[in-house]
């Protein structure tokens, strides 16, 4: 284990300083003034959610929009274009068109997620409800 390891699980930060090296390094390696920009926005939402429990919606719209803002530079949205245009242009069968593809994931993430929520938590007991229970 690294040492940027032990320290993200001493401290509990998300990510250690390796992953931020590896995301923000190709980034902001040619461009400080936007390490810069970064830099005030996170200090902003560090701030922010110290101040309370208030300031964390705050931080999670901002987040939210961020992850808006990041999808057009990402290989996903170059793909999903390239598809799209496909598709406009009639060269996919009918299982292949954006829409299929899209709805089938979504669906059955969905799915994923709603088997997930039904299942009891491991060491829980469920409880049956008995024949005879009377309500008052």
């Amino acid at each position: 284990m690294s040492i940027a390891k032990d320290r993200a699980s001493e401290e509990r930060v998300l990510a250690d300083e390796e992953t931020w090296e590896i995301i923000l390094d190709p980034v902001f390696c040619n461009d400080p003034g936007a390490a810069d920009a970064l830099a005030h926005l996170l200090f902003i939402l560090k701030k922010t959610l110290a101040s309370g429990p208030e300031g964390s919606m705050s931080v999670i719209n901002t987040l939210q929009d961020g992850i808006r803002m990041v999808w057009p530079y990402t290989e996903e949205h170059r793909l999903a274009r390239e598809l799209y245009e496909i598709y406009l242009s009639g060269g996919l069968k009918p299982w292949d068109e954006p829409r299929q593809l899209l709805e089938g994931a979504l669906e059955r993430s969905m799915a994923k997620a709603r088997s997930r929520a039904r299942r009891p938590k491991a060491g829980s007991k469920r409880r049956k409800s008995g024949k005879g229970t009377s309500s008052a």
